[in-house]
């Protein structure tokens, strides 16, 4: 059992590293806006799960996410980013999809977004908005990301 554990450590850790890497990469000398950022050792389809749509799952693992929402993410994530892999340590559908709206919507990276966030709650979004966009309203954004995130929940339903 114990083996079993450190080898998911392992790779959880060894995944960390290479979105890091991948996310530095993608943003050319200068930084900035949203580059090309793929996944690497997951597929578009994503790691399959068992739990039911929409429903709480611990940090360790990505949410359930339907083809349709799916779909519709990838159109405002990076090419070749996988939602169902970056949906990882937020506890909640809902929140997950307010990140990837906020970030498109303010074109913040969404891997550094996700990164000032502790939780993934929607006060620690607010926080994110406010550490990376300081000329933005963080309550306004998130409250606007919030209503686009059930939207597009809604419809993929």
């Amino acid at each position: 059992m114990n083996t079993k554990k450190i080898l998911v450590l392992v790779v959880g850790i060894l995944f960390a590293a290479a979105i890091m890497q991948a996310q530095r990469g993608s943003r050319g000398g200068g930084g900035g806006g949203q580059g090309t950022m793929t996944t690497p050792g997951v597929g578009s389809v994503g790691i399959p799960s068992s739990a039911p749509e929409g429903t709480t799952r611990t940090n360790d693992t990505e949410l359930r996410i339907n083809d349709k929402l799916t779909a519709k993410l990838k159109t405002l994530l990076p090419e070749g980013s996988d939602p169902h892999y970056l949906s990882k340590g937020f506890a909640e559908l809902k929140d997950f999809v307010t990140t990837v709206h906020a970030s498109n919507n303010l074109k913040v990276p969404f891997g550094d977004l996700k990164h000032k966030m502790a939780d993934g709650s929607s006060k620690e979004l607010q926080k994110a908005i406010h550490e990376l966009k300081p000329d933005a309203d963080p309550k306004a954004e998130t409250k606007k990301a919030s209503e686009q995130a059930k939207q597009d929940i809604k419809e993929s339903k």
